[in-house]
């Protein structure tokens, strides 16, 4: 099953989303206020939030390709399932050598 990843505005809405977004706007009013360093202060706070998110998804896309994969593996499978019952109903035998008869 898929999983559809979070828009920011609704993973601010989560209790990690809001934590990460505070934390991010700490981080920000002391490297103004108390550093004054607007760049640094910018920089992490800004790789603490928007890292996070693209992180996220990231991991939701590598989610997305394994489920696709496995979807494809199952087709695949049901395919040759398939094919195997279509040559047994037919009588005939593939042509394929086994192990013992090489």
């Amino acid at each position: 099953m898929v999983h559809d990843p979070l828009s920011p505005s609704e993973a601010l809405r989560t209790r990690v989303g809001a934590t990460l977004a505070a934390l991010g706007l700490l981080v920000l009013v002391y490297g103004v206020l108390i550093v004054a360093e607007l760049l640094l202060a910018v920089l992490v706070a800004g790789s603490l939030t928007a890292g996070a998110y693209l992180s996220y998804r990231t991991f939701a896309v590598l989610d997305a390709v394994a489920d696709a994969a496995q979807r494809v593996a199952d087709a695949k499978e049901r395919e040759s399932d398939r094919s195997a019952d279509r040559d047994a109903s037919s009588g005939t035998e593939p042509n394929r050598l086994t192990e013992r008869e090489r």
